[in-house]
This record gives structure tokens, sequence and C-alpha cells, in this order.
């Protein structure tokens, strides 16, 4: 007579500790696709689109866009990023309790009070400087605040591709800016958007892993 009801090997029961805690991890993490690619493309396209009215120099490019509708662009793509963002990141996130919802509450609320500080500091100064000025200006302090929100929220909460991510843009942000120009966008849009893509890539391999 078979016993069906037998205990399972050592290696079953490890086996299946291990999908019981990879499924975990897919209901408490955020989908890495849904919170680093729409920044990523979103920083493609609205850097892309100011480097394109702007051009090397700063003062005109190979198309006629306006810095402010190059701007309008970037917050747009950004706007639709944001909310993949927060619907993902809530998904998981109603699911947390304790210090570690605690923590990312609180680093959700210091998101928003940096890009609203930002903000209004950079419309304070941007209306005293020309328009080849002001879209650099306002784009380096932007990002600045970007990279240390990313790198700190990996020493946060641990997460190593996280605070790589922040000190990369931290580096193009510096070397943009030294350059001068219209050059920022372009690696903004380049290295600084392909960067937050490809993390989003490899903490998505590493999650199915």
């Amino acid at each position: 007579m078979v016993d069906d009801e037998a205990p399972a090997s050592p290696e079953e029961t490890l086996r299946l500790i291990e999908r019981q805690h990879a499924a975990t991890l897919r209901l408490l993490i955020p989908n890495p696709l849904l919170v680093y690619l729409p920044w990523g493309v979103a920083w493609l396209a609205g850097f892309g689109v100011l480097f394109l009215g702007a051009g090397v120099s700063g003062k005109g490019g190979p198309l006629p866009i306006t810095w402010q509708t190059g701007l309008a662009v970037l917050w747009g793509t950004q706007l639709i990023a944001l909310v993949l963002m927060t619907m993902a990141i809530f998904r998981s996130g109603s699911m947390v309790r304790g210090s570690s919802g605690h923590r990312g509450a609180m680093y959700g609320i210091t998101w928003m009070l940096a890009m609203v500080a930002v903000g209004v500091l950079g419309t304070r100064f941007v209306l005293q400087l020309p328009p080849e000025e002001a879209g650099p200006y306002y784009t380096g302090s932007y990002m600045l605040a970007v990279g240390i929100m990313y790198a700190a929220g990996g020493a946060v909460f641990g997460e190593w591709a996280l605070f790589v991510l922040g000190a990369w843009v931290l580096a193009v942000d510096v070397v943009g800016v030294s350059l001068g120009g219209g050059l920022i966008y372009l690696l903004m849009a380049v290295l600084g958007g392909g960067g937050v893509i490809v993390t989003g890539l490899l903490l998505w391999w590493r999650r199915r892993r």
C-alpha cells in the first residue's frame, strides 16, 4: 500500500520554500518594468525633444522646438510614468506593513517634497536667465535631486542597483552641466534614460531568477 501522505523529501521541501518565497516577493516588490522603464522612456523622449530644439550650443537645434514645448513633453511623459509607477507601488505597498511600509511611505513623500522644492526654486531663478541657460540650470538642479533620491533610496532599502543608478545620474548630470549648452539634454536622454532602462531590466531579470 502506497502512503500518499508520506512526508516530502528535504529537496522537495526546499523547492517548495523557494517557490513560496519567489511568489511572496512578486507580491511585495513592485514590477521593475513598470517602475523603471516608463521613466527611462520618458527621459529619452523628453530630453531628446529638448536637445532637438536646443542643439549642441543650446541656442537652436535642427527642429523649431521651444524650450517650453520640450519641457511640456518631458513633464507629460513623466506624468504617465508616475501613474504607472504609482499603480505598481500601490499594489505591492498595500500588502506591506510595519517599518518597511513606513520607510516606503516616507521615501515617497520625500520624493514629492524634493520635486516641489526644485520646481519652486527653479522657477524663481529661471525667470532671470536667458533661455539657453535657463534650460540647463533647471535640468541640472532637477537631475541633482533625482540622483540624490535614487542613491538615498538604495541606501535605505539596501538595493545596490538603485544606489548605483543614483550615482550614475549624478555623474551624468555633472558632466552635462560642465559641458554646457544643450549637451546636457543629449546626455540625460541617452545615458540617463538608458541607465534607468538598464536598471529596470537588470532588476526584472534578477527577480525572474
